[in-house]
């Protein structure tokens, strides 16, 4: 009885907002789309009354029909219908959000997006168990456990993977170039985000790695900066930005501001609302030496904030953008608390990032100056990756008293002994494609057994150390930015199809 009160209640306060929304659009112009959205609430409101009516008093499972719950999840269904990166937020889920943007949480260290419908690796957060295990950005996650991610929505997938720190996930990736997916365990772990890594490089060249805009990255990469200006007077500044996920706006922008001078737009957004368009502009104060030069790195990973960044350096000509297209993930998520619901949220997509040229991100990313697209591995090598072959091979070597640095890495000898553990241990190998593969294979053995060895910090720096795509942004920089014609024939740009975007009225155009 009680429950049938209670579900009527509900209804007649359902019907009765709906009608104070028609009424409402009708007043203010009642042949307009606002009256057109209103009626249609109002005409459909009734069916979904009904349904949840029906549902409490009949289903199966009474437990399974607490209004709550059922209120939530219609809410669910109804924000999964608009994209992929608006989500209906329960109380619990909100926490989590803003335990994730303070750079602490637990879960595996994954960033994940829908891709043409498939739930797709933007990026691993470095250094996490995703990251650790070989999971790289545009890998495909096909299965969680023993449940399929075919129609399952981000938030679905982030509580699957997630869970308490120390218990194990098997999730299965299909990749790219590797013609059958495979089975990757990981164990969940407390993530921790060290959003800035800086290095001073050989020559006077600094390095710093924004790995995600969290809070106080712009703070952290300011202070970054000017410590190694500290050490040396630089002679220009390298920004990787390679599998950078994105994060909070403010503190893209702020980064973006210590490169831009005065005025000038950052970003702009543009959405359905008049508060939903906005120009960004940099502000007065602290600047990074103009005279400077200055390189970008991005990949496939790079997203959102990463994106406005790049494509502001890259519009304004502050910056040369190395390596290949970002992922083009430039929509403006706005959190919006609900009142009375115990602490649930909606974060909505209200508008689209525009560079200061005024081309649209989403859907089709930043185009670097040189594309150094990743090198494609060959099945063979993929493989021994896939089976996290380079970690076990580190151990033994460790065990063995194997030592290894940036300037001293691994010699051939004992790439030989690795190969040949790879062709008796798995299945298949074929000699000729890891030897192709040799260099890329023994920078990866080499950062794997220091980071055994001396541990993630000295791994990281010899990461960098022995990155090509690095060594192209020294040679970038001591050329005061100037790309050598042979350099642009090997690594030429590719044109970006935006027919499918608008571009915003310039009020600004960085080639002035």
């Amino acid at each position: 009885m009680n429950r049938r009160f209670s579900t009527l209640t509900f209804a007649f306060l359902l019907v009765a907002l709906s009608a104070v929304s028609f009424a409402a659009g009708a007043a203010t112009k009642s042949d307009g789309p606002e009256a057109n959205q209103s009626e249609d609430v109002y005409k459909y409101m009734k069916p979904f009354v009904d349904v949840l009516t029906i549902i409490q008093q009949k289903y199966v499972d009474e437990d399974k029909t607490h209004t709550k719950d059922l209120i939530y999840g219609a809410i669910q269904g109804m924000v999964a219908t608009l994209d992929p990166f608006s989500q209906f937020m329960t109380p619990d889920d909100y926490k989590d959000m803003e335990t994730e943007t303070a750079g602490k949480f637990g879960g595996l260290g994954i960033e994940i997006a829908e891709k043409d419908d498939i739930l797709t690796v933007v990026s691993p957060i470095e250094g996490t168990p995703a990251d650790k295990a070989g999971i790289k950005s545009g890998d495909e996650i096909i299965k969680i456990g023993d449940k399929s991610t075919e129609g399952m929505t981000i938030d679905a997938a982030v509580k699957l993977l997630r869970g308490d720190i120390g218990t194990k996930v098997t999730i299965t990736v299909k990749r790219a170039g590797l013609g059958e997916p495979f089975d990757v365990t990981l164990t969940r772990d407390a993530i921790k985000i060290e959003s800035i890594h800086s290095y001073l490089l050989p020559g006077d060249i600094g390095y710093v790695r924004i790995s995600e805009f969290i809070d106080n990255t712009t703070d952290d990469f300011v202070k970054a900066v000017n410590d190694l200006e500290k050490k040396e007077k630089l002679k220009g500044l390298i920004v990787d930005l390679r599998n950078d996920p994105g994060g909070l706006l403010n503190e893209a922008i702020g980064v973006s501001d210590f490169f831009t001078p005065e005025g000038k737009i950052i970003v702009s957004t543009k959405g359905r609302t008049p508060d939903s368009q906005e120009q960004f502009r940099a502000s007065a104060g602290e600047k990074f030496d103009p005279a400077k030069p200055v390189v970008v790195m991005i990949n496939g990973g790079s997203a959102s904030g990463a994106e406005i960044v790049s494509g502001c350096l890259k519009d304004w000509k502050r910056a040369v953008l190395i390596g290949e297209k970002s992922f083009g993930k430039g929509s403006v998520q706005t959190i919006l608390p609900l009142d009375d619901s115990d602490g649930a949220a909606l974060r909505l997509t209200m508008a689209k990032y525009y560079t200061p040229s005024g081309v649209c991100i989403h859907g089709v990313g930043i185009e670097p100056d040189l594309d150094l697209n990743d090198k494609d591995l060959t099945e063979s090598t993929l493989k021994v990756y896939a089976k996290q072959d380079v970690e076990k091979y580190a151990k033994i070597l460790q065990k063995a008293g194997v030592t290894a640095t940036a300037e001293a890495p691994l010699d051939d000898k004992t790439m030989e002994k690795f190969i040949d553990w790879c062709m008796k241990t798995e299945k298949k190998m074929d000699r000729d494609e890891l030897e192709k593969d040799k260099v890329y294979l023994h920078d990866s053995l080499t950062v794997e057994l220091i980071s055994d060895i001396q541990g993630g910090m000295p791994a990281r720096e010899a990461a960098v150390l022995i990155d090509p795509q690095v060594a192209i942004a020294k040679e970038l920089i001591n050329d005061d930015n100037h790309i050598p014609a042979a350099l642009l024939a090997k690594y030429p740009p590719k044109k970006l199809d935006t027919s499918k975007e608008l571009k915003l009225n310039k009020p600004d155009d960085p080639e002035n």
